[in-house]
């Protein structure tokens, strides 16, 4: 029933679109995104930019486009292109110097996307604008702590302890030198010690992890691990305490 009021709606606004003032019709665009039916929205403010090239509303209505895309769809995609469109047919308004500002600080603003959407325990959803940054800005010095963070996701959000190893693992292989290269050797040596109770794996990537950065502040923690890997809770001097 849904899908039928909603083909009825848009083959409404194509009747009597071009009968309505850019006005009338911005407003009703407005109303729609009120009522969270994006899909009308988005058909109202481009029938204001398509009808009304000229009016001063077509580019505050493909602006809107763009943050409708980014804000609530999270298509990352469109809502770049979108941007890119106001900055290509409206260079002079104040809309096109905003989607210029939003272009060039895109990365982070999508990483800050990713948390607020994390708090919110959307965590496919957090995943899927990470990969988006990293795939779109490797080179970014946040394409690194994007993908550490994927793998923190799987390790205490999703609790899928694999797809955690493969993540960290990547922070590994496609950022080498990063500052979060080291954090993510120990996630793999502490995973296979402390979840998956893999002892020969885990000292692996321990040692690993001392061989390649012996000075790091995680050093003395990994130390610790290799000299009590695999003993009870009680035959550990210093955590004795907590069992007792």
């Amino acid at each position: 029933m849904k899908q039928i009021s909603t083909g009825f709606c848009l083959l409404f606004f194509l009747l009597v679109g071009c009968s309505k003032s850019p006005q009338e019709l911005f407003t009703e665009a407005e109303k729609w995104v009120a009522k969270d039916s994006l899909q009308l929205a988005l058909k109202g403010f481009q029938t204001v930019v398509e009808s009304f090239p000229e009016d001063s509303l077509a580019p505050v209505s493909q602006y809107r486009i763009a943050r409708l895309y980014l804000d609530r769809a999270n298509d990352m995609d469109q809502g770049l292109e979108a941007l890119k469109v106001v900055i290509d047919n409206y260079p002079q308004s104040p809309q096109a110097a905003q989607a210029r500002k939003d272009i060039a600080d895109f990365p982070e603003w999508v990483y800050n996307r990713a948390e607020s959407i994390r708090a919110g325990k959307r965590f496919q959803d957090t995943i899927h604008l990470l990969s988006f940054l990293i795939d779109r800005y490797p080179d970014h010095p946040l394409a690194p702590k994007s993908q550490y963070l994927i793998g923190d996701i799987y390790m205490n959000d999703i609790r899928d302890f694999q797809s955690a190893l493969e993540a960290y693992r990547k922070v590994l292989n496609l950022f080498p030198g990063s500052k979060q290269e080291a954090h993510a050797q120990f996630m793999l040596g502490y995973i296979y010690a402390n979840v998956l109770n893999d002892l020969d794996q885990a000292r692996t990537e321990y040692e690993t992890f001392l061989k390649r950065f012996p000075k790091s502040e995680l050093a003395p923690s990994v130390k610790f691990e290799l000299e009590y890997l695999g003993k009870d809770i009680n035959e550990i001097p210093q955590l004795k305490h907590i069992a007792s």
